[in-house]
């Protein structure tokens, strides 16, 4: 994965000065990070090419290869997927966090849109009870965060719409090219443009060792 930070020629004549020229550079420079971590968590979610990171869920599917071992032939490499969906409950989120786990081996990460966490928001805070954060005078409705079963429920603004995704992290790993680990380039001039071009490059893959801990819902109102 790539991201480009481009300074034209005309640009630079105009922002004659070091400091300028630095400063400008310093807000290019801080964009593309940002426009490399939105890239790569839209990546997560959905393929975004053959040079990409496998989705989470090609990984977690109960279809296809993933790790050159096919999920249509070997049933213990799927997921556990619920493609219906339907009207959110907690009976649904239940049932799902379930089938990931066995015994002592639970998810300990959910990750859905802010609608349906939302959702959930308003099933758990009616039994919330008293004045939590003993502020005299003052009641606490709310709270910063949600605990389902062992797993800790999160928002996540590039999560599709209608998913919920049930994840046991023990599974999961990042692997990192030591020579692409968030690598700068050098200044390019290419041969027929004024202006000079860096790359911020990142190389590796995302891993998931146990599918069938792992599960997501989707198509959920």
């Amino acid at each position: 994965m790539y991201v480009n930070v481009t300074l034209d020629g005309e640009t630079e004549l105009k922002i004659e000065g070091d400091e300028k020229i630095l400063s400008i550079i310093e807000t290019k420079m801080d964009n593309a990070s940002k426009t490399f971590s939105r890239k790569f968590t839209q990546a997560l979610y959905a393929s975004q090419g053959s040079k990409a990171i496998i989705d989470i869920p090609t990984a977690i599917g109960t279809s296809g290869t993933y790790g050159e071992i096919s999920k249509d032939t070997y049933s213990w490499w799927q997921g556990s997927v619920n493609s219906t969906g339907g009207a959110f409950s907690m009976d649904m989120l239940q049932a799902r966090y379930g089938a990931c786990s066995d015994g002592p081996l639970q998810p300990d990460l959910i990750v859905t849109t802010q609608a349906i966490y939302d959702k959930i928001w308003l099933r758990v805070q009616p039994q919330q009870r008293g004045n939590l954060d003993n502020t005299p005078g003052l009641a606490k409705i709310g709270f910063s965060g949600i605990n389902f079963n062992r797993a800790t429920i999160v928002v996540d603004k590039y999560c599709p719409t209608g998913y919920i995704f049930i994840l046991n992290t023990d599974f999961w790993k990042m692997v990192v090219h030591r020579k692409r680990n968030m690598f700068w380039t050098p200044p390019k001039v290419p041969i027929n443009q004024d202006a000079w071009v860096r790359q911020l490059l990142w190389a590796g893959a995302l891993i998931c060792t146990g599918p069938r801990w792992q599960g997501y819902i989707s198509n959920v109102t």
